[in-house]
């Protein structure tokens, strides 16, 4: 599970280096944790949580090369199609060794 100071760093870098939004969309309301079908690519704390599972099913470091490389990977998997979160998790998890739920 990842640590409150890894939590931290990943939102620092997200605030730092993205433009994505930190409301949530109506419907959104109250908030939904982890649980929802299709990833919002616009809003922060969905990208958060879906790193946050990657990293932690596939035991990645937390850092700032894997984050601008793990949300170069989200942005440009399937662009411009709502896309399931099982769908980029199937995605962003090939070629490592992760464990699956």
């Amino acid at each position: 599970m990842a640590s409150k100071t890894n939590i931290s760093n990943l939102n620092e870098w997200l605030e730092e280096n993205t433009d994505l939004s930190t409301t949530r969309t109506s419907g959104d309301s109250p908030a939904v944790k982890l649980d929802r079908e299709f990833i919002n690519r616009s809003e922060r704390y969905e990208v958060r949580d879906l790193i946050i599972e990657l990293y932690d099913d596939c035991n990645l470091a937390y850092s700032d090369e894997n984050f601008k490389k793990t949300l170069k990977k989200i942005m440009d998997f399937n662009k411009g199609k709502k896309t399931k979160r099982v769908d980029y998790l199937s995605h962003l998890k090939k070629g490592k060794n992760c464990k699956d739920k």
